[in-house]
């Protein structure tokens, strides 16, 4: 099997748990239980997980992945975008989608769809990055919100979610070209804010860099856990710690360059932000759709 039918098969599985998923966000929903519910399904479907899974609320953009603790419910009216990935030997689909809690699908919400829909539509081999962002800002604009600038789309790569190249959500000039072969995620936000994003204090996502020399043996025995358990893709908080002590280990690994901290994005003057992403395969004359 090729790498390009791994994507595929990949994407086969994140279809299924996309639709499967939506029934579960509804009003008094906790974002801890839907979280294991689909990252639970991506491997009871034989796949493995190729991030924890993001479930970002209003203002959140991105990044937010409920601790162990985690009891946040979800409230009517509510904007959750719901990002999910899995890959089969490191080929990874990465989907996402946005629903108002107990309610119609709004503009906004459909403003997002639509960027995704026009970058779609025009996606070949040979089309510049700048471009694509050009025909996402339009559509969003045209619902009167603003994309935000600083997301993008991004490659997909063996374990590897942000590949080259970026995919920009605005009209920035930039001159990459697609090839026919690419696999790529595109996934415009809009927002009713200014359309920027900046980080949170808070952190639940984390990658592995390297080994470091550490005094504590907590520490240690942490860090050996995620080097030989998530030394490739990202993993969550709650899935290497449950209970203070063991956060106030992570924050001594992130001190001492051992992981990453990607910090909870939220935009910046506080509004509401909508997603919709899919991955594709660049062609000759177009693109596959594989999630």
């Amino acid at each position: 099997m090729d790498h390009l039918e791994k994507h595929r098969q990949a994407g086969e599985i994140i279809r299924r748990v996309r639709e499967e998923s939506k029934e579960l966000i509804t009003e008094g929903a906790k974002l801890l239980d839907i979280a294991r519910t689909i990252e639970g399904k991506i491997k009871e479907y034989g796949a493995d997980i190729a991030f924890p899974l993001n479930i970002s609320v209003n203002e959140i953009a991105a990044h937010y992945s409920p601790p162990a603790a985690d009891e946040t419910a979800l409230k009517k009216g509510d904007y959750v975008k719901v990002d999910i990935g899995c890959h089969i030997d490191g080929y990874i689909a990465d989907t996402a989608y946005t629903i108002k809690v107990g309610e119609l699908e709004d503009d906004l919400v459909k403003a997002s769809k639509a960027g995704l829909e026009a970058a779609l539509s025009m996606i070949r081999a040979g089309v510049k990055t700048g471009d694509i962002g050009k025909v996402i800002e339009e559509a969003i604009t045209a619902y009167g919100f603003r994309p935000i600038e600083n997301l993008t789309g991004h490659g997909l790569g063996e374990y590897s979610i942000h590949a080259h190249p970026s995919i920009p959500n605005v009209d920035d000039g930039s001159q990459t070209t697609l090839k026919e072969g690419d696999t790529v995620a595109i996934e415009p936000f809009a927002t009713t804010g200014v359309g920027r994003v900046t980080d949170d204090e808070r952190v639940y996502i984390f990658s592995f860099v390297a080994p470091r020399p550490l005094r504590l043996a907590q520490a240690k025995k942490l860090m050996y856990h995620i080097q030989n358990n998530y030394s490739k893709l990202p993993f969550a908080e709650r899935w290497v710690v449950k209970d203070k002590k063991g956060e106030f280990m992570l924050r001594i690994l992130i001190k001492n360059g051992i992981i990453f901290p990607y910090h909870i994005l939220k935009e910046k003057s506080g509004a509401p932000v909508t997603q919709a992403e899919h991955s594709i395969i660049v062609e000759e004359d177009g693109c596959e759709i594989f999630t």
